[in-house]
């Protein structure tokens, strides 16, 4: 089980990868001008999910997919860091990002895998309860 996440700890990992707060548990993350990221995290088990979102950050209707419900607090700034460079590799926008994932059908799950070695099945297959 992962540790539950105090409210400074909280904070500091908002501050920490330049987050804006939204509501008590969810974190938007400006990735560039037309491409954010929700970071939602789930007190029950501790862990963060990840939303690519299409600009503006508050209408969660144009996302891409939601990656995992797994990833443990001390991966978010991998994952934002990582996400930086997939937005930027794939075509620098949220339309070309979409269309890359479509034409491919690999998406930022294959790409975190890539980067960090960690199997994505075991952030989701294995995620605490």
């Amino acid at each position: 089980m992962v540790k539950q996440l105090s409210e400074s700890q909280f904070r500091s990992l908002q501050k920490h990868i330049g987050a804006r707060q939204q509501g008590s548990n969810r974190l938007y993350n400006q990735i560039n001008r037309t491409v954010g990221a929700l970071l939602e995290y789930y007190t029950d088990t501790g862990t963060f999910d990840l939303d690519i979102l299409e600009l503006p950050l508050e209408d969660g209707s144009k996302h891409l997919a939601t990656y995992s419900h797994g990833y443990p607090p001390c991966l978010v700034p991998t994952v934002v860091r990582l996400l930086r460079q997939y937005v930027e590799e794939h075509g620098g926008n949220f339309d070309h990002v979409r269309e890359y994932e479509a034409r491919t059908k690999h998406g930022f799950s294959d790409y975190f895998q890539d980067k960090t070695s960690i199997p994505y099945a075991d952030l989701v297959d294995y995620e605490p309860r």
